[in-house]
């Protein structure tokens, strides 16, 4: 597709994109794909704070806080095209720049051996292979088969293998060095951390294929649930109907997504052009603060950019 950009997530610290409250017994659970029930960050999430960043930027500190939409700036102009702005029916619009939901791609768990290891499935690697295909990124490894139940597939470097095992959580599977699964590990770990930084390494390291029922079962009850209290100031003790509990995508967690720019609305005469607006706000690896408890540390993501090969014009 031309003029589109992949983003990658990579949750630094526990991410709360939740849903309000929740009906089971979590009080408060994270947003989910309907149909796989894996996590996901919406895409309306993710283009909010990615342009709020941006906004603070170019405001300066005596601006902050109030309407941007007074800026006369040529840079004001590229974000108000970029990601939209308020208005009467004449003067609104939506933004040139439009993200897809980012959806899970490797989920982080505990391991004997190796710490922790990234868990992807053959299903969630498919739907990947697909993705970046229609987005019209090249080199993309093969999609790969189905796995054995009991079996993980690991790569040549692994780091997570106990004799001839590989132990996650309460579960364990027999180990099976795999060439697709290096392969990806490879490419993955290229697009997150670029490809001559140290944790590309640690990636391949870490990089482990399960059978689809497995990972199912691990993104269900893999997150993080954390148990909040409110203390009553003059007693000490936990406020009446204040304990609740919430989840969260645990730190290290990679997501994808893509964003695409279309046209550009409401020009004004300015010469902006999509590849343009990509250049300028889809290009820089960012620092974002995503989804809610951000004064308890949460939400603290990695978002890089990546270009798809021949897509820019």
């Amino acid at each position: 597709m031309p003029n589109t950009r992949i983003y990658w997530l990579h949750a630094l610290s526990p991410t709360h994109a939740g849903i309000g409250r929740g009906v089971g017994y979590i009080d408060l659970p994270i947003d989910r794909d309907k149909v796989t029930g894996w996590p996901i960050l919406r895409g309306s999430g993710f283009k909010g704070v990615w342009a709020d960043h941006y906004a603070q930027m170019l405001l300066k500190p005596e601006q902050r806080g109030k309407d941007e939409r007074k800026l006369d700036t040529h840079e004001s102009k590229l974000l108000k095209a970029a990601f939209g702005i308020a208005g009467d029916d004449n003067n609104s619009n939506s933004g040139a720049l439009i993200p897809t939901d980012a959806k899970l791609v490797c989920l982080p768990v505990r391991s004997f051996r190796g710490t922790f290891a990234w868990a992807t499935s053959p299903l969630c690697l498919r739907m990947l292979h697909r993705t970046l295909t229609l987005a019209g990124v090249t080199g993309v490894p093969k999609a790969p088969e189905g796995i054995d139940e009991g079996q993980a597939h690991h790569t040549a470097a692994t780091a997570l293998v106990e004799s001839s095992s590989i132990y996650l959580e309460d579960l364990d599977f027999t180990a099976q060095k795999c060439e697709t699964a290096s392969e990806w590990a490879e490419k993955i770990g290229e697009w997150v951390f670029g490809k001559d930084d140290p944790w590309t390494k640690e990636f391949q390291k870490r990089f482990v294929v399960l059978p689809d029922s497995a990972f199912d079962f691990l993104c269900e009850t893999g997150t993080e649930v954390h148990t909040r209290v409110r203390i009553n100031d003059d007693t000490k003790t936990v406020a009446q109907g204040q304990l609740w509990t919430e989840e969260s995508l645990p730190a290290e967690t990679i997501l994808m997504g893509f964003v695409q720019c279309d046209r550009v609305f409401g020009r004004n005469g300015e010469d902006i052009t999509p590849g343009g607006l990509l250049d300028r706000f889809a290009k820089t690896a960012l620092t974002l603060q995503i989804g809610g408890k951000a004064t308890v540390g949460r939400g603290q993501v990695r978002c890089v950019f990546a270009p798809v090969n021949g897509g820019d014009r």
